[in-house]
């Protein structure tokens, strides 16, 4: 069975999963790309030996908000496969999973239909990502999701989000996001803790215990926020920890401004890091902290879960509903209430049980791996197959 993959790039935390996805008796997946990464990654590309094809592609930056106490503007990358109805006709797929809800699926739709074969939408938002479409495009995206055989969400909240589109509760399958489980238990098998920690003191002047917040720098990480929180924390209180930034972005400054403002060792940035070097920080941290406007799920939980480190995490993240649980693996909170993300940090930062509750990372870690999200993906196809098989 031929399987036509369609997203804008190949990330390198997607490889895995596809994969697995490669790996499928029966199948020969081909995955068409639009570009080969994005303006705002710095992401290494390799495929892992997978099937790609890059097909011609229009494109164009917009700038888009979200809506609500949450709200927060960032640049987005359009892009419009022109050739991807030839691609497709010459790989004739029996079905086509399709990502997110714009010109990519529509015109994957309109393949599908003069080619009489099923297709699959994979689409995922939190409940304040998803805020940021208009009228107009709620509309193309209920109207997509109509004619569609199948629909792929990621997690609790991209589920919600497409019944409220109008998808039947039946034609939704969960495919809950997940990172290379493997590749970061690896490298995690190789790092001495506490030689790491002692190297980040000496290169960094880090304190005592490390606070952790990695990803990009930009609006919807809620980092202004988190810096608004943070002086809330007692003084005492945040004396023996240094909150660590790893990422790149447009915020750079203001992380800066802040460390220059903030005792020597409080507030500290490195830049961007590939992700196998980035497993070490994990690992000298104490905790993660995540403190998302509405992210559509935050991989980078899944990654401090599998190296063992509890997570303060956002009730916005569109991952919060399926990763964390409180008591057991982590904390929530709002970071649109200042006074109560001030109240769960400190909660966080004095709490004697982050040993225990980093072991219940660990476990949650376990069940969110490529293979679950593979199939999931898997369960779509096949559930398209017997749909459209019936339509046609």
């Amino acid at each position: 069975m031929r399987v036509a993959l369609v997203t804008n790039i190949v990330p390198p935390y997607r490889v895995p999963v596809y994969q697995a996805l490669a790996a499928t008796p029966g199948w020969t997946l081909r995955v068409f790309v639009s570009a080969d990464s994005e303006f705002d990654r710095s992401w290494p590309v390799d495929a892992g030996g997978l099937d790609v094809v890059r097909v011609r592609n229009a494109s164009r930056r917009r700038r888009v908000r979200t809506r609500g106490r949450a709200n927060f503007e960032q640049t987005v990358t359009l892009h419009v496969p022109i050739g991807l109805p030839t691609a497709l006709r010459r790989f004739a797929p029996d079905v086509v999973i399709s990502s997110e809800l714009g010109a990519r699926t529509l015109l994957a739709l309109l393949y599908c239909r003069l080619a009489r074969v099923p297709l699959v939408v994979w689409s995922y938002h939190s409940r304040v990502s998803a805020t940021a479409a208009g009228a107009v495009t709620r509309r193309l995206r209920r109207a997509l999701l109509a004619r569609a055989d199948a629909v792929v969400g990621m997690g609790s909240q991209a589920r919600a989000v497409l019944a409220d589109l109008g998808v039947p509760e039946d034609r939704i399958f969960d495919a809950p996001n997940a990172c290379d489980h493997d590749a970061v238990s690896k490298v995690l098998a190789g790092i001495d803790v506490e030689a790491r920690r002692e190297a980040l003191s000496r290169a960094l002047g880090c304190r005592p215990r490390i606070a952790l917040v990695a990803g990009r720098l930009v609006p919807m990480k809620g980092l202004a926020e988190l810096l608004r929180a943070w002086p809330r924390v007692p003084d005492a209180v945040r004396a023996g920890w240094s909150l660590v930034f790893v990422g790149s972005g447009p915020l750079a400054d203001r992380i800066a401004a802040a460390e220059a403002a903030a005792a020597p060792g409080e507030i500290l940035h490195v830049p961007a890091l590939p992700s196998r070097e980035l497993v070490g920080f994990y690992a000298a941290a104490d905790l993660l902290v995540f403190p998302s406007l509405g992210d559509p799920w935050g991989l980078v939980v899944n990654e401090a879960f599998a190296c063992g480190r509890p997570a303060l995490c956002s009730r916005l993240a569109g991952c919060a509903d399926d990763l964390i649980r409180p008591g057991e693996n982590g904390w929530l909170f709002d970071p649109t209430d200042g006074d109560a993300f001030a109240r769960t940090l400190e909660e966080a930062l004095v709490s004697p049980d982050r040993a225990r509750l980093g072991a219940g990372a660990r476990a949650t870690a376990e069940r969110f791996r490529p293979e679950r999200m593979a199939e999931g993906l898997r369960r779509a196809a096949g559930h398209g197959l017997g749909v459209g098989t019936e339509r046609a």
